[in-house]
């Protein structure tokens, strides 16, 4: 990976930030949609209106912004350096899309939830996170996502509401925050109405977590790149601090060279040693594994804000002790 190249998880980061600076500015009456054109070789978070008609797609899956034949390019890197407001606005002019003065107003609550879920994305899910459509709409099937679907429990008010779109029922206003499992493909920690704004947890219990006030933003991945004549800058990315028992547990693996030791095992042991852990509260035995673990999760915390939390130190401490034990 090239030094400052964005990773899948900034770019989901990104997408849900650009949509919200969208959404404050455009003209008509628009619903978010997941499309996956191209037999699923894009992964679009779009804007349709009810007829359907789409009216902006944002690849993922590339760096491309489209309406109609219009294509805009490189939008991720220009959000990321320059910031989301200029991107948004970049692919408004560039794609010839009309605004209106009062869209701000008319989308607040779906502008409310968009940054919410990337929020989510980048911080509450440790930068693992992904924010999926409840309902399928591409070459390989349209319908309701039933594997993200049969994990939860789906309060009733939401089955009874209108279909955002022709073609489609309920489930495509539902969006999963997903995690990755080697059980299931993609864990469903909870689920938010893009109509009303609420959030449930998959249990169906109120996810009282979503609600709270989003910390400030501050500026972090430095690189030394500009596009447009704009000053060098950085990717904007929530403030939260990390626990400090947490960071002191990191320290006993200052000296440890994970990459070097375990090489491409690294990322799949230290998986496989937490999904134990947390199922059972066991760990391995291999000293080297352990240091592995330890040292593939002190990699990760400097590219996620506020890892590790209150929740993770117990796991870093376990695997501390057995370290030294």
């Amino acid at each position: 990976m090239a030094e400052n190249q964005l990773t899948p998880n900034q770019i989901e980061y990104l997408s849900w930030g650009v949509m919200a600076e969208i959404l404050e500015r455009i003209d008509g009456d628009v619903v978010i949609a997941d499309l996956q054109p191209g037999g699923g070789q894009y992964d679009c978070l779009s804007l349709v209106t009810s007829s359907p008609e789409i009216l902006l797609m944002l690849n993922r899956n590339g760096t491309s912004a489209k309406s109609g034949d219009e294509i805009v390019h490189d939008i991720w890197e220009r959000a990321a350096i320059n910031d989301e407001q200029e991107a948004a606005l970049y692919i408004l002019s560039e794609l010839g899309l009309y605004v209106d003065e009062y869209a701000e107003e008319k989308n607040k609550e779906l502008i409310k939830t968009c940054k919410r879920i990337a929020y989510w994305v980048r911080s509450r899910s440790k930068g693992l996170g992904k924010a999926q459509c409840c309902w399928l709409d591409g070459n390989y099937g349209v319908g309701p996502a039933n594997n993200l679907l049969s994990q939860v429990k789906i309060p009733d008010s939401w089955k009874a509401l209108d279909a955002p779109y022709n073609g489609s029922d309920w489930s495509a206003l539902i969006y999963a925050m997903t995690l990755p499992d080697e059980k299931t493909g993609d864990k469903v920690v909870g689920l938010v109405n893009m109509k009303t704004g609420e959030a449930v947890n998959a249990d169906g219990s109120p996810w009282l977590e979503w609600s709270k006030p989003i910390p400030p933003m501050r500026r972090i991945v430095p690189t030394d790149k500009t596009i447009g004549g704009a000053p060098k800058t950085v990717i904007q990315l929530p403030n939260i601090e990390p626990h400090p028992d947490g960071i002191a547990a990191f320290r006993k693996v200052a000296n440890f060279d994970g990459y070097k030791v375990l090489g491409e095992d690294l990322a799949p042991i230290a998986h496989a040693i937490i999904e134990q852990w947390y199922e059972d509260k066991t760990l391995p035995t291999d000293k080297d594994q352990l240091k592995g673990t330890l040292f593939y999760l002190w990699r990760q915390s400097r590219f996620i804000d506020g890892f590790p939390d209150d929740d993770d130190v117990p796991f870093l401490q376990a695997l501390v002790a057995a370290i030294e034990g």
